[in-house]
């Protein structure tokens, strides 16, 4: 697999997810993003959490690894990807927080 399609699995919480978390950790980061998060990639995972298809704490973690990181966009979704990631300045995240900032995204 290479990091682009690892990086597809990650975020989008693929089926070789796993697989692509070990791609992703062995490689470097390159300068240039290598993949797009969009609105509507966010969307689904947001459903599929509040599913509880995905934890909260792995949402989270998703949000902490998609910030660090300058082989992905996510300028579309940055501020919703800052909120997941900074729990002590914006709160812990709970399906209550989620379904809005889900509303948010969809306005």
């Amino acid at each position: 697999m290479n990091i682009q399609k690892a990086l597809a699995q990650f975020i989008t919480f693929g089926p070789e997810k796993d697989e692509a978390i070990a791609v992703i950790v062995s490689a470097a980061a390159a300068k240039q993003p290598l993949f797009t998060l969009s609105t509507s990639i966010m969307l689904n995972v947001f459903e599929r959490c509040l599913h509880n298809e995905i934890a909260l704490d792995d949402l989270e973690l998703w949000a902490n690894v998609i910030e660090a990181r300058d082989d992905i966009d996510c300028a579309e979704c940055e501020g919703v990807i800052y909120a997941l990631s900074n729990s002590e300045q914006m709160g812990e995240l709970n399906y209550e927080k989620l379904a809005k900032l889900a509303t948010l995204l969809q306005e």
